[in-house]
């Protein structure tokens, strides 16, 4: 698949963002029938006089008629509060659930379970610090090419990359007052993923959305072995299995920035126009107004040339995130998919960057990490236990690769834009998390495989083998890494 298989789907906005050309217009057909109305200050009378300035309230009438078409536009565009729409699909539908739950803990039910996981050991973290986090995502005001979905497939799943330009608003108070506000337009990317085809549903895992037991699909669809209920494949899948941001400004951002610097430096050269006419010799009315206009259209092409800088400056601001090696970090991605796919045909990449990323994120937030089954570390740096939110953005690069028998080692640094409550305030940081992993490779990973929820090789039984290494029902010592990947060592680069 290439890039000419990135689907669109466009959103329609409730209120019309304000037209420019009725700005434009205004302005032009304003300042014309000015200019052509103040020759009456001309004491000759004549037929020419008098058309003329019939025709300058003309345009003076037009001129304001669109000037106010623009500002009744543009204060309905800024009351206007885009929403997001279930009958759009998984996307929308996610975006709603996870609003709710920043909002009043409705767990999301489109996300995989190590996602929900994640989002309860971060409340956790925060009722521990006595914060309230408020986080709220909407679709972009005005012009915007919608939802873009990029599909990818591997032999078990098919993926869809799915994105837009979303305004996220991020909040932090304690129990007095509110100690972070801010309000940001970024890329919301969700990784969607998929049951391929029928066939593979007699070997695909999945955990039982009704007692949380792991099944294989094809069974649930039959009725769950331990609470007999029925499912659809629509009731299983799809899921989301990755989330992060990547900041961007939008179209309408972008025109802002142009639109507000034109009229700016239009202003600063009538104010130059205005100082030229009374240091030089006073002439009539007509000749002030030709001056100022004169200078205001000349400002016009700075004024362009500026509103380029400021746009490129804006778009290439990195949000505070460390330096990431573009090259680097592309190649990584091929080299960990060479390498993977050698030991398990099966492997799929978004799959493995949605585990890696949840495993991060559930040892920064587990107030007791060591009892955590994928975490082998030898303790973690302290600053963790500040980290109250955690935004990947998508960037992953391979520091070195191992295999040595049947087990693989690999460093991977991921980057990060993360939250701290130091001294009760929230400090923002863009870090680098590099995290040493290892699995043994002689165990092909289970599809479906949820580190949240596994199926304990003696007993048959599942469990959470997130907080316990040690089946419950039979005893059994549970080895992760003979199912998944294990933390051998994470480090935070500030």
């Amino acid at each position: 698949m290439g890039l000419f298989d990135i689907r669109t789907k466009s959103r329609k906005n409730g209120v019309q963002s304000p037209e420019i050309k009725d700005l434009a217009q205004g302005i032009l057909f304003t300042a014309t029938g000015l200019l052509l109305a103040s020759l009456f200050t001309y004491s000759q009378a004549s037929i020419l006089k008098y058309i003329l300035i019939a025709l300058g309230i003309i345009l003076c009438t037009l001129g304001i008629i669109k000037l106010i078409k623009y500002i009744k536009q543009a204060v309905a565009f800024k009351k206007y509060e885009p929403k997001w729409d279930l009958d759009r699909g998984l996307f929308d539908e996610f975006a709603i659930e996870l609003n709710k739950w920043y909002d009043r803990g409705d767990v999301p039910q489109s996300c995989d379970g190590d996602t929900a996981y994640f989002l309860r050991l971060q409340k956790e973290r925060l009722d521990n610090k006595n914060i309230k986090m408020r986080m709220t995502t909407q679709p972009v005001k005005g012009d915007s090419y919608g939802t873009a979905t990029y599909p990818r497939k591997s032999l078990w799943y098919t993926t869809d990359m799915t994105y837009e330009n979303t305004l996220r608003h991020l909040e932090f108070s304690n129990s007095s007052d509110i100690i972070y506000d801010h309000d940001v337009e970024e890329t919301m990317y969700e990784i969607i993923t998929h049951s391929p085809n029928e066939s593979e549903l007699l070997h695909i895992t999945t955990t039982c959305p009704n007692c949380g037991a792991v099944s294989l699909v094809a069974q649930l669809t039959d009725g769950c072995a331990y609470c007999n209920t029925k499912f659809k494949i629509t009731d299983l899948f799809p899921r989301v299995t990755n989330l992060y941001f990547i900041k961007s400004n939008s179209i309408n951002s972008n025109k802002n920035i142009m639109r507000n610097t034109i009229l700016i430096s239009m202003l600063l050269g009538a104010i130059v126009g205005l100082i030229c006419y009374f240091s030089s010799a006073a002439g009539d009315l007509p000749y002030l107004l030709f001056i100022v206009y004169s200078a205001s259209l000349l400002s016009m092409i700075p004024g362009f040339i500026l509103g380029e800088i400021l746009m490129l400056i804006s778009s290439s601001q990195n949000d505070g995130r460390k330096h990431i090696p573009l090259f680097k970090t592309m190649s990584s991605k091929s080299k960990i998919k060479n390498t993977m796919c050698r030991f398990d045909k099966y492997f799929s990449y978004d799959k493995f960057e949605g585990q890696i990323i949840s495993l991060v994120r559930m040892a920064v937030f587990s107030e007791h990490p060591e009892n955590l089954t994928s975490y082998r570390a030898n303790g973690r740096d302290k600053r963790f236990d500040d980290i109250v939110d955690m935004t990947y953005i998508s960037a992953l690069m391979v520091k070195n690769l191992d295999i040595n028998g049947p087990t693989i080692h690999m460093t991977l640094r991921t980057w990060w834009i993360n939250y701290s409550e130091i001294a009760g305030e929230i400090k923002k940081t863009g870090d680098c998390i590099d995290v040493s992993l290892s699995r043994n490779i002689s165990f092909p990973e289970p599809p479906g495989f949820s580190i949240t929820s596994v199926s304990c090789h003696n007993c048959g039984r599942s469990f959470d083998a997130v907080r316990q290494r040690i089946c419950p029902y039979c005893g059994s010592e549970y080895h992760m890494e003979n199912q998944g990947w294990i933390i051998e060592d994470m480090k935070l680069i500030r």
